[in-house]
């Protein structure tokens, strides 16, 4: 009777034991079931207040009527700059339509129609230089360098910099004029096959990612150092390259059905809509990089 006593209460024990184990190990599941649910509010919280704050800048920001105002300006004053500096300018593969077809990605047929727009009546398109002329034409150069300068510094807070800024401006203009002739003249040489525009379209990327960068440090005058421009540039260089997609597969239809129904006029009507989404992209690049900046470095400090 005492062994069959003793077995039972060494029975009873053992099973009390895996009972206490299943015990701890749920009671354990329950503290991480609670701490995972706490940090996913936790996480959802500070995303969210993240969100609505980006959010607010970008409504803060304008971006349409911003992205109007920079489109007009490059139709009126930059466009002419670059037919007149194409023209008189020795590279061929260079000139204004294939710097508006390489940007957007056209097609063929759309690409004719927009060759058609900047044909000159005459042949020619500069037959002389007067002082008036050139400094229009700088003028028109100068001024979207101003314009993309007061994005920058109204996005990082920074004073107006007047006409300390010229310089500052006329670089940047120079670094835009070498990378759209540098850009151009590579789409003229590589896009003739299929592995050529892959290798295009990704030497396209990165330099303009660079040149973005660069424009970011230079027309904020060295105030944002190269870390904290590098988002700027960088989300300016995915929206680019997203409207650059969707220009290849929406714009070249919309180029080639404007011009059967207005004529000419119609392909400024499509070249006006992608440029108020480069104006877009553009400021929208400016607030998401500066708002990324900005949290890094309060999460930093």
């Amino acid at each position: 009777m005492q062994r069959q006593s003793g077995a039972a209460a060494r029975s009873g024990g053992e099973s009390r034991r895996p009972g206490r184990a299943a015990g701890l190990v749920r009671l354990l599941g329950r503290l991480f079931r609670a701490v995972g649910t706490g940090f996913g509010m936790f996480r959802r919280r500070v995303r969210g207040s993240l969100r609505g704050d980006l959010a607010s800048r970008l409504r803060a920001a304008d971006l349409i009527n911003g992205a109007m105002n920079l489109a007009a300006l490059i139709l009126m004053m930059f466009f002419p700059f670059v037919i007149a500096l194409a023209a008189a300018s020795p590279l061929r593969s260079g000139d204004a339509a294939d710097i508006v077809i390489r940007r957007m990605g056209l097609n063929h047929e759309a690409a004719m129609a927009v060759e058609r727009l900047f044909a000159p009546r005459g042949g020619t398109i500069v037959t002389g230089w007067s002082v008036v002329g050139v400094l229009w034409l700088v003028l028109g150069g100068v001024s979207l360098a101003t314009a993309v300068q007061v994005v920058y510094t109204r996005v990082f807070s920074l004073p107006a910099p007047g006409l300390r800024g010229l310089p500052s401006q006329l670089g940047w203009l120079c670094g835009l004029i070498v990378f759209l002739a540098v850009s151009t003249a590579l789409g003229a040489v590589l896009t003739g096959t299929v592995a050529g525009q892959i290798c295009y379209g990704l030497v396209a990327t990165v330099m303009l990612a660079f040149f973005l960068w660069a424009g970011v440090r230079v027309l904020t005058m060295g105030r944002l150092g190269w870390r904290d421009a590098w988002p700027t540039a960088l989300a300016t260089t995915i929206g680019l390259t997203g409207l650059g997609v969707v220009s290849r597969f929406a714009f070249s239809a919309s180029i080639v059905s404007n011009e059967r129904t207005y004529g000419s006029i119609g392909v400024v009507f499509t070249i006006l809509s992608w440029l108020i989404g480069f104006g877009v992209v553009l400021i929208g690049g400016a607030v998401v990089g500066g708002w990324y900046t900005e949290t890094t470095g309060e999460r930093r400090h």
